[in-house]
């Protein structure tokens, strides 16, 4: 029976729960503290990253593998063309790192998993497509994937420096028009976050 691919409006409506605002409350503090330090250790953030700095070159092929089939390419840009594992990667070496350990037994367990299946001969990232969604529709209820799967979406919208978003093509795919200049506070809904801390030379919020 042939697979359907994931429409774009189906990937609008799934990226609300994915990237919810619980979710994101949770980990706030992580992120958060993770983009000061980039933001002020004198690295040039605006220059996304093009190489790999935490998962090896085989991880991260398996990993952009399940990334492409979850959100594909085609007629509008998927995972792949906004380079998702770049952030994927960056995130777990940076604001994600307490993930990595749990991350890393994850990929490990999909990889034996999928050769006990399918046999050890070529690893998922080398199956043909509909060989690769079958695998997946078997663990898509997993935590592994349930990450990869957040993850993916987080990496076509996050801002580029992050890496992902290539060349802005998640934030055309959702519409978002990026301004020039960004400065926090955006908005009444967080004037009042306890953890935020002005940078200098920004205007406090006014209604």
């Amino acid at each position: 029976m042939e697979q359907k691919i994931p429409s774009r409006r189906q990937f609008m409506a799934a990226t609300a729960k994915l990237a919810s605002a619980s979710w994101i409350a949770m980990n706030w503090p992580q992120i958060a503290a993770a983009a000061e330090h980039e933001g002020h250790a004198g690295h040039d953030m605006t220059a996304p990253p093009t190489t790999l700095k935490t998962l090896t070159a085989a991880e991260a092929a398996e990993v952009d593998a399940i990334a492409n089939q979850i959100v594909p390419g085609g007629a509008s840009p998927g995972a792949r063309d906004a380079h998702a594992v770049y952030f994927i990667d960056n995130a777990l070496g940076s604001f994600f790192a307490a993930q990595l350990p749990s991350f890393r037994k994850g990929l490990a367990e999909f990889e034996s998993a999928y050769a006990a299946r399918n046999g050890a001969g070529k690893p998922f990232s080398a199956a043909p497509e509909a060989q690769q969604i079958a695998f997946l529709h078997e663990v898509d209820k997993t935590p592994f994937f349930a990450a990869v799967r957040r993850l993916t979406v987080l990496g076509i919208i996050a801002l580029p420096k992050y890496g992902g978003n290539h060349d802005g093509l998640g934030s055309k795919l959702i519409g978002v028009v990026d301004r020039h200049v960004w400065a926090p506070p955006f908005g009444y809904y967080d004037q009042d976050y306890a953890g935020f801390t002005p940078y200098p030379g920004t205007k406090p919020y006014t209604a």
